[in-house]
């Protein structure tokens, strides 16, 4: 399936994946986490309700990679610890979270 590892990426090398519209991202907080704030266009599929077979058909139908954030970078690295063995893409976690994307002044979407 998938490569063998969780990638880390910063906020540039995230802005630039974004640019090019080639991932798919996946914020796993709760839904009023969310709402306070996000990296654009990101989905909310919190933590506890990932479904592996639907993450797997969206990046499939996509043919796109999956990079999963959070407010700090924790919870992003289980899930894309989680997603690891059942993707078929490159899996990628914004280290610092959506704190970090805010703090290298890019834009959050409410």
């Amino acid at each position: 399936m998938s490569e063998n590892s969780v990638y880390f990426i910063d906020s540039d090398a995230l802005n630039r994946i974004l640019q090019e519209k080639s991932a798919l991202l996946v914020d796993v907080r709760q839904p009023d986490e969310f709402s306070g704030g996000t990296v654009p266009g990101a989905i909310n599929i919190p933590l506890g309700e990932l479904d592996m077979s639907a993450l797997i058909d969206q990046t499939d139908e996509m043919e796109c990679d999956i990079v999963f954030i959070c407010a700090v970078g924790q919870r992003s690295f289980g899930a894309a610890n989680a997603a690891l063995p059942h993707l078929d893409c490159k899996v990628m976690t914004l280290k610092g979270g959506v704190q970090s994307w805010a703090r290298d002044g890019f834009a959050v979407q409410k």
